[in-house]
């Protein structure tokens, strides 16, 4: 049974809100100094706890980042330019990517949660490829497969993704309302130890295509991948585990781009003992997380997220649009 109907309904409903009409206001600059001030000792506790407990489960980080900054008064204008500060091609660094750049930051503590639960797995999985055995190669390439379309759309599209909190408000909900969808529409069957390892490229290709639309802040990439293993027959519990391992992929990609494109402008901008901290928080609430996650999606499935999320994007709508 096919996800298109729900996943478009998603884009076009996420998308329709990104128009932007208004004229921009003239720019103006922040120093340095002030811009690191703003990333203080709550902020990387706040950041690395929420970073850690909902990357991995389908309720999206980046929404809920977008709504502790909301909650803590987080500044992030992108037409404040930081004063003196470039990224490695010389381009001048705006408030709002200073900020959305500091999660993606964090998230490296996600990746190492993930190492550290997988680590067997992995282990045998690097050993595999290393002797050429066929299931590891499959395995990795399978990962790689589910992550290149996100990676090339996510390149092309980075700039004008709109990170605003009605788009995650209404991406919760429709999210949660395909979680509904799903639930009934898609079958499920007990997990087995080599389903991962049994998997084929169509069904990587499929688990690639829906985390596309993880693009769109408020959709949840672990939703998206999940989902769509789903709708290549798999378990739900072989569906999270290969969720993890696309997100393993993701991140590592993501992180990195962010690291090497900001260059000198990383220790310019970031206090490094605070997001140092961060990062270690996130590494140990995201390890606790994943370790719950299979189990709790395999015994009780999707549902009690799509509640969650409809409950919190409703408030969060009614609360923007009682301003």
């Amino acid at each position: 049974m096919s996800l298109r109907l729900p996943f478009l309904s998603l884009v076009c409903l996420c998308t329709s809100l990104l128009a932007q009409t208004s004229q921009p206001p003239a720019p103006s600059t922040i120093s340095a100094e002030e811009m690191r001030a703003q990333f203080t000792l709550t902020r990387a506790i706040v950041t690395g706890t929420v970073e850690g407990i909902t990357e991995y489960i389908p309720v999206s980080s980046t929404g809920h980042m977008i709504i502790s900054d909301e909650i803590m008064g987080v500044k992030k204008d992108k037409n404040v330019i930081i004063s003196g500060v470039a990224d490695r091609k010389n381009r001048p660094i705006n408030q709002e990517k200073a900020v959305d750049d500091y999660i993606v930051i964090i998230q490296l503590g996600a990746i190492l949660a993930v190492i550290a639960a997988f680590f067997t797995r992995l282990k045998n999985l690097v050993l595999g490829i290393i002797r050429l055995e066929k299931p590891s190669l499959c395995l990795a390439t399978c990962v790689m497969i589910a992550f290149v379309p996100a990676g090339i759309i996510g390149l092309l599209v980075k700039d004008i993704i709109a990170f605003d909190i009605k788009i995650v408000a209404s991406a919760l909900i429709l999210g949660g309302l395909v979680i509904f969808w799903a639930e009934k529409k898609l079958p499920n069957h007990p997990s087995n130890s080599d389903e991962v390892q049994q998997m084929n490229f169509k069904q990587a290709l499929q688990v690639g295509l829906c985390q596309c639309v993880a693009l769109i802040p408020g959709t949840s990439r672990s939703l998206a991948t999940i989902l769509g293993g789903r709708w290549a027959g798999l378990s739900n519990g072989a569906a999270t585990e290969f969720s993890f391992l696309v997100g393993l992929v993701t991140l590592t990609a993501a992180s990195l781009y962010k690291m090497v494109s900001l260059g000198p402008a990383l220790t310019q901008i970031y206090p490094i003992h605070y997001a140092s901290l961060g990062l270690i928080i996130a590494t140990i609430t995201a390890f606790i997380s994943v370790k719950w996650m299979i189990g709790f999606i395999t015994r009780r499935g999707l549902g009690p997220f799509a509640w969650y999320r409809i409950i919190l994007g409703t408030g969060i709508l009614i609360f923007e649009l009682s301003k």
